[in-house]
C-alpha cells in the first residue's frame, strides 16, 4: 500500500506537554511529520492518516513523539489564547489551520 509523509513546523509560545512525555517541552518551533497510507477505492483517491510524529529536541537529545491529532489541536488552541482556560472549547479555526484529520 503506498504511503506518503508531509512535513511542517509548528510554534508554541509557551511550554507544553503531551501524554507520554516525562517533562514539559520549552516554547519554540517543532517539526511535525504526518504519515498517511493510500486506501484502495474505485471511486476516488483516499488517504488515511496513520501517524503524527513530533520531533522534540531538548538538552541536546532528540525525541520523536507520536501524538494524537486532537491533543495537538487542543494544545495549540490553549497556546494561542491570552488567558489559558483548559475547560474552554478549542478555537473554531484550529482544525482548518492545522489541516489534520482525525484518525
Amino acid at each position: 500500500m503506498p504511503t506518503r509523509t508531509s512535513h511542517s513546523h509548528i510554534t508554541f509560545r509557551r511550554p507544553f506537554r503531551f501524554a507520554g512525555m516525562d517533562a514539559a517541552a520549552p516554547a519554540g518551533s517543532y517539526k511535525v511529520d504526518l504519515e498517511e497510507e493510500r486506501l484502495e477505492t474505485l471511486t476516488a483517491e483516499v488517504w488515511r492518516q496513520t501517524a503524527l510524529i513530533m520531533q522534540i529536541t531538548t538538552a541536546g537529545t532528540t525525541e520523536h513523539i507520536s501524538i494524537d491529532p486532537q491533543e495537538l489541536r487542543d494544545a495549540l488552541s490553549r497556546d494561542s489564547d491570552d488567558a489559558i482556560d483548559c475547560a474552554a472549547p478549542p478555537h473554531p479555526r484550529t482544525r482548518e489551520l492545522l489541516r489534520l484529520r482525525r484518525l
